[in-house]
């Protein structure tokens, strides 16, 4: 389990109480979520929970946003300025009109009402009542309880298991996981910030005890595709289907799919500026730009190879 000095230095910012509700409720929150179990699992939960709260340091969404930022954040909803001037700086109005009638909000002022809160922000009345249940907690009726720190990781752990996500982090995708909580890659740089501190706070206090990290990845950069957990520890049920592993290639047209080469290359390139791939761009095939490819031909609905065959090189234009 993390130290009260671990959590500081990871959040250096975050308030006494939060690191105390952190440290006093935490321990039985993870393992009830399964996040101590699995290489990736603990580095994956802080590194997002980081990104999503500041460090720790907000536990409520703020929607006090000029008129410039709106177009930014939802461009969408808020085509021009003009638009977007009549829900600057009013929170309330801009949450009713941007959540409204989605997420499970189905009264009038539920957008604002189930506005983000706690450590994953948590938005929509859906979600304050499913992840309710997992936490014990009456969250629908009683919004404020997730912003709470005494409930703030026990909330986020129960989110985590309600979206399924520890699988995720089995195979190593991050990217996968931020869109699962985001629903896109939004913030991807700073998440991945956030990876290699946890990742480096981890492996150095596991140095200094002597032992090998059990929870977390052991190198600071991008992880590799580590193995899927034993079904003793993961029901089988619940794993998510894995790319397929790369192949020797047996005839000249694979070798496209092996070896380095300018293909494969610009691929590694679109891919990471697409979020998909954070690996080197030395133009090699390995496990980590098939997991890439086999991510991105899953949102484009493309046949899931993993391999930069010809659909998947004409998507991406290289």
């Amino acid at each position: 389990m993390l130290t009260r000095d671990q959590l500081k230095s990871l959040f250096p910012q975050a308030m006494d109480a939060d690191l105390d509700g952190f440290i006093q409720f935490g321990e039985q929150a993870l393992k009830d979520s399964g996040i101590l179990q699995g290489i990736n699992r603990l580095a994956y939960f802080l590194a997002q929970l980081g990104h999503e709260s500041s460090g720790l340091t907000h536990r409520e969404e703020n929607l006090n946003y000029t008129a410039a930022r709106l177009t930014d954040i939802w461009p969408s909803r808020f085509p021009t300025l003009e638009v977007a001037k009549k829900y600057e700086r009013n929170p309330e109005k801009l949450a009713n009109f941007v959540y409204g009638g989605r997420l499970g909000n189905v009264n009038p002022g539920d957008g604002y009402k189930y506005r983000g809160r706690g450590y994953i922000q948590l938005t929509g009345r859906e979600t304050y009542r499913e992840v309710g249940k997992i936490a014990g907690l009456d969250l629908e009726n009683n919004p404020d309880l997730a912003a709470q720190p005494e409930q703030a990781v026990k909330i986020a752990c129960a989110y985590w298991s309600w979206k399924k996500l520890n699988p995720t982090c089995d195979v190593g995708d991050f990217t996968a996981l931020t869109k699962k909580i985001n629903g896109g890659t939004n913030g991807l740089s700073d998440r991945m910030d956030w990876l290699t501190k946890v990742q480096g706070v981890l492996k150095a206090s596991a140095a200094g005890s002597g032992t090998a990290p059990a929870q977390s990845a052991t190198k600071p950069a991008q992880p590799a595709t580590p193995t899927p957990p034993k079904p003793a520890t993961q029901p089988a049920a619940s794993q998510p289907s894995a790319p397929p592993k790369p192949k020797t290639p047996s005839q000249p047209g694979e070798n496209a799919t092996t070896l380095s080469n300018n293909a494969m290359l610009e691929a590694q390139k679109k891919l990471s500026k697409l979020g998909y791939y954070q690996g080197v761009l030395d133009g090699i095939y390995n496990q980590m730009l098939r997991a890439a490819l086999w991510a991105f031909q899953k949102d484009e609905d493309l046949p899931q190879t993993g391999r930069l065959d010809e659909r998947t090189r004409q998507e991406l234009n290289v």
